[in-house]
């Protein structure tokens, strides 16, 4: 079943600071290197500062291989919606006098805010603003990281290169939903964690649209509150340098942003596939066990969204001894090759059937013990140990358990791990950090 995004229920958090990271690469078609973008000087050539419609010339932002300026930019403030005001239109730091920086504040108030820039090249030191001449660039890619989501505040970018551009990733994308947008992209965290200055993800998530014979660049940036109000104040940073990806290593995902959650008795999957065009299907594919996946749903080639968003929604009714369930997505294209998303485990809570253990350390041997329930006791208990991908990494069973069972992790890799104990129809759910050297 398809229906638009699900709404988030998330605390509220008043005030941010976020940087938001967007590089745009550019590549001669002629020379070995890509030319160097620096956006160090710049006036307010029209307009009123920091206003709709004000355009500030940065000059000499590229150079050929002599050091010679070759073209300036023109960005242009093309819009602003109410609520939301440009403090500095460059907040340069030590080490970052390549990059466009403006600071944005948004008040509080309910709805989405946004700021758009638009980014022109035209030949270096032409004045004549009221007729400028575009200067084509060959290649340009740009890359767009740290979106988060902040509880009521969501944040998200759109990317327009013009007609023809292309999304790709250098890794896998779980945290943002991307779309298409007319000519660009739209990439926006619905489902991330919380994320400050002091709780940063250390793997950031990257969006990179390519294109070929630019001249201008439009970038919207801002937030999405869902209904409740929230301000805050953003730092966002603007690169233009020589990142074009190798398009022969590049992860081209047929799934991006993939999450499964909880919504009362009812599984919602939610997922991406801005690049479908060569796809036949989409397959949800459940499992209750980890090991066998059967089919769930199908989107046709007739069903696929436009945007490339997808939502799925699963009952819960069927047994599960484990206490959760299992899903997948398995795409086909038109050459009928198969491919795979990343397992997603969601538990299921059955106040019936669940029961509340702990789980300790032995204080010899350093090893992971369950301590056992008393009704547990001398009957046979399964631990299914998963990875936090939702893959099975390994099994574990006592016929007659004692006050202790232990588990063996010998062989995994350091890291944290979820392991659903069962016994008979009851179950239980730990979470445990392990280390390689016990």
């Amino acid at each position: 079943m398809k229906t638009s995004y699900p709404a988030s229920s998330i605390n509220k958090l008043r005030s941010t600071f976020k940087n938001l990271i967007i590089a745009a690469g550019l590549l001669s078609c002629s020379m070995a290197s890509a030319q160097n973008i620096s956006f160090t000087n710049y006036s307010l050539i029209g307009g009123a500062a920091g206003q709709k419609g004000a355009m500030y010339r940065f000059t000499s932002v590229t150079q050929d291989l002599a050091g010679k300026p070759v073209a300036d930019c023109i960005v242009k403030i093309e819009s602003m919606s109410p609520g939301v005001s440009l403090k500095k239109i460059n907040h340069n730091s030590a080490g970052n006098l390549s990059s466009f920086q403006p600071e944005v504040e948004y008040m509080d108030m309910n709805g989405p805010s946004w700021i758009e820039f638009s980014f022109t090249f035209v030949p270096h030191n032409n004045s004549k603003t009221g007729d400028m001449s575009f200067y084509q660039m060959p290649e340009v890619t740009t890359s767009v990281s740290g979106l988060n989501n902040y509880g009521d505040a969501q944040e998200f970018a759109e990317c327009n290169l013009g007609p023809d551009s292309k999304v790709v990733y250098d890794n896998e994308i779980t945290n943002l939903m991307i779309s298409a947008t007319g000519n660009g992209f739209r990439a926006e965290n619905k489902w991330g964690q919380q994320s400050g200055a002091k709780n940063q993800l250390k793997n950031e998530e990257k969006l990179s649209i390519i294109n070929k014979n630019v001249s201008t660049v439009r970038i919207k940036i801002g937030i999405n509150r869902n209904n409740n109000n929230w301000a805050g104040s953003s730092t966002y940073k603007i690169e233009l340098k020589d990142v074009t990806p190798d398009m022969t290593k590049m992860y081209m995902p047929d799934v991006v942003g993939f999450q499964v959650r909880m919504q009362q008795d009812q599984v919602q999957l939610a997922w991406s596939s801005p690049n479908q065009d060569n796809l036949q299907d989409i397959i949800v594919e459940k499992s209750v066990d980890g090991e066998i996946f059967r089919e769930a749903g199908r989107f046709r080639k007739t069903d696929m969204n436009r945007n490339g968003l997808y939502q799925f929604t699963d009952e819960t009714k069927s047994a599960s001894t484990m206490g959760a369930f299992f899903y997948r997505l398995r795409t086909r294209d038109m050459q009928g090759n198969i491919n795979y998303s990343s397992v997603k485990m969601i538990a299921v809570k059955k106040k019936d059937d669940f029961v509340k253990t702990d789980v300790s350390m032995d204080a010899e041997t350093g090893a992971t013990v369950l301590l056992t329930p008393i009704s547990w006791q001398q009957k046979e208990i399964f631990a299914e140990v998963f990875n936090a991908d939702g893959l099975l990494m390994k099994k574990i069973s006592e016929r007659k358990a004692g006050p202790q069972m232990l588990l063996d992790l010998k062989g995994l890799a350091a890291g944290a791990y979820v392991v659903r104990f069962s016994c008979g129809k009851q179950y239980s759910t730990q979470y445990i950090i392990h280390s390689a050297s016990l």
